[in-house]
């Protein structure tokens, strides 16, 4: 919380002054009733985090105040104060839902203690609200995987994130390395922790250190302010550190040291401070490789891969391709205000039978365009980039393409057709050569080319095998 707003219920205009400098003098906001008719009024209105009710006061005590305030689902925290040292009054107030109980005369540092106990507590409650939230949240945007190696990476991040173990994330760029480790911590028991994600790779070498176990006021020549780095900015929570294969030599011994003594310590300092953070990397390198070439140290890859997770590409999970799409939309639909985005059953498939070297970012990005320039909320094959879809170069005559009748679906298809077997005449027979030119998989063409085989000369497994 960024500091309290605090109510002052009291009948005594010198009490309410003085209450009132003690709170504000703390850093709190604070407002003021002098009455408990007055104190309902501003309760129904506005948002405040304790109540200071003196208990005493005429027409109606603090504690029928505290009464009609549960009576109207407010549980905001009361604070009782009353001139009477009486054990009857404490427990009545209590019992009625107040959160503690001081007597006049008040002291600074007793209020002050008090307040801050709230705010801790009421610190922990935010955090736990969100975090109820984002797992509600969680099973309503969490995409639902239908590929046999999605589900199995499904299966590794539940069985994983319970545990200490550190976690090594492999795979290419755009296939959700980062979603993965969000979901590791959000699914583990730091989840009311801090997350911290960190591109090794966007932080300049001379600044990595101090980036990541931060620095004291001198430490350099610009430092003038004390840093408090990623590491214990990450304590008790989960940092992620992404295109770890990016980071130098030098940098990789001291984050072993970090590892292996469970502490930091900031540059210009000679004091080591003890961090409990959860490491979570992930890379698009084969860091195996780089070991064998002296890139990376054996050692400290040893260390970061307890665990591993490999996500497959998405050319290689094609049956979450159309899934994927629909969620997307959902999203884009409801970020824009529009009730749903559409799309055509032709460029959903045009989507689901292109290879996607940029996975799922790349698909997300087009996803992006395509909505921008659909009409009407719903998108074409017209809409889609020339790279995924190729479209005709215009020199055609409207009587070479094969439009002869039928539905909508069936003159699509026969145009599809059409497309391919330019493509394929184009490279000389070549469907390897056509497959690259349309933007689809070699297997996507075949695939193709035996959807349409009534409409085809010859037999589609006899050109495969004179083209093998």
């Amino acid at each position: 919380m960024s500091g309290l707003n605090v109510l002052i219920v009291d009948d005594e205009p010198a009490i309410r002054q003085v209450l009132t400098a003690v709170v504000r003098k703390a850093g709190y906001s604070s407002d003021t009733a002098g009455s408990a008719a007055e104190a309902m009024s501003k309760l129904a209105k506005g948002d405040f985090d304790v109540v200071l009710s003196d208990i005493f006061m005429p027409v109606m005590d603090g504690i029928e105040l505290l009464k009609h305030t549960r009576a109207q689902n407010n549980d905001v925290p009361f604070i009782m104060i009353t001139g009477f040292a009486s054990v009857d009054s404490a427990i009545h107030a209590i019992k009625a839902g107040a959160s503690d109980y001081i007597t006049k005369p008040v002291h600074q540092d007793e209020i002050l203690h008090r307040l801050a106990q709230i705010e801790a507590l009421g610190g922990l409650k935010a955090e736990n609200k969100a975090l109820r939230a984002l797992t509600r949240a969680g099973d309503e945007l969490q995409f639902r995987f239908a590929s046999p190696a999605m589900l199995d990476v499904e299966r590794l991040v539940t069985r994983v994130a319970p545990t200490v173990s550190t976690i090594l994330i492999t795979g290419e760029s755009g296939t959700g390395k980062g979603l993965t480790a969000r979901r590791i911590h959000d699914l583990s028991g730091r989840a009311s922790g801090p997350f911290i994600p960190v591109n090794c790779s966007a932080i300049p070498e001379n600044l990595l250190e101090s980036e990541l176990f931060g620095h004291t006021k001198g430490a350099f020549t610009s430092a003038d302010k004390a840093r408090k780095g990623l590491f214990l900015q990450s304590d008790r929570g989960t940092i992620f550190l992404d295109e770890i294969g990016d980071l130098p030599l030098s940098m990789q011994t001291k984050l072993l040291h970090v590892i292996e003594e469970k502490a930091v310590r900031p540059l210009g300092s000679e004091e080591v401070r003890r961090v409990d953070t959860r490491i979570i990397t992930a890379t698009n390198r084969d860091l195996t490789q780089m070991v064998a070439d002296g890139r990376f140290r054996e050692d400290l890859y040893f260390r970061l891969s307890v665990f591993q997770i490999a996500l497959p590409a998405l050319r290689e999970r094609r049956a979450d391709i159309v899934g994927l799409v629909r969620f997307v939309l959902r999203r884009l639909g409801e970020g824009s205000g529009a009730s749903t985005l559409g799309i055509d059953q032709d460029a959903e498939e045009i989507l689901a039978a292109y290879d996607w070297p940029g996975n799922v970012r790349q698909l997300e990005n087009v996803l992006q365009r395509a909505a921008i320039l659909a009409d009407g909320g719903r998108i074409t094959a017209a809409d889609l980039p020339p790279e995924i879809a190729p479209k005709p170069t215009g020199n055609e005559r409207s009587s070479e393409l094969p439009m002869r009748g039928g539905s909508l679906r069936e003159q699509v298809r026969r145009f599809e057709l059409a497309l391919i077997q330019r493509a394929i005449e184009e490279a000389g027979g070549d469907r390897r050569a056509a497959a690259m030119r349309l933007g689809i998989g070699l297997s996507s063409l075949y695939r193709k080319l035996e959807e349409f085989q009534p409409e085809v000369t010859g037999d589609a497994s006899a050109m495969r095998d004179r083209t093998a």
